[in-house]
């Protein structure tokens, strides 16, 4: 995956939430962008998230990424997995296109936000496959 600037990143995820109705991050009654490391290899887990919530009691999020936007050309859907008073959990569906290199055409998205420190504990698990890849980072979070 080629490797964008934080700020035209930045102004894609912004766009991206766009289109599906936000009229950017500062739509969102919750939103955050984090600053992301994979652990080990590959290139599942992306360098910046975004992940916008319409409402804070909403079961649904909004989440956008260098890796979604490439595979999806749009945000995609999110769950709200888990929400209190330590953590928010978010999961989502990536559909990939099957290549030569590659015999996976679903991930599965984990992303857990700590309220707490700001960190993100975030996986990416092969549908069908016991493998993960993960990582972890912080996020800048506003409530509106």
């Amino acid at each position: 995956m080629r490797r964008t600037r934080p700020s035209a990143l930045r102004r894609t995820l912004i766009a991206a939430a766009m289109s599906l109705g936000l009229a950017g991050p500062a739509a969102a009654a919750d939103t955050y962008v984090c600053q992301l490391s994979q652990h080990g290899g590959g290139n599942w887990i992306p360098e910046v998230l975004f992940i916008g919530r319409d409402d804070p009691s909403a079961p649904q999020a909004v989440v956008s990424d260098p890796v979604v936007l490439y595979f999806n050309k749009g945000p995609v859907a999110a769950r709200v997995a888990a929400d209190n008073a330590s953590r928010v959990t978010f999961v989502w569906e990536l559909t990939v296109e099957a290549s030569a290199r590659s015999y996976v055409s679903r991930f599965i998205y984990r992303a857990t936000y700590l309220k707490g420190s700001g960190r993100m504990q975030i996986s990416a698990t092969p549908a069908g496959y016991s493998n993960r890849f993960t990582g972890s980072g912080t996020c800048r979070y506003e409530q509106r």
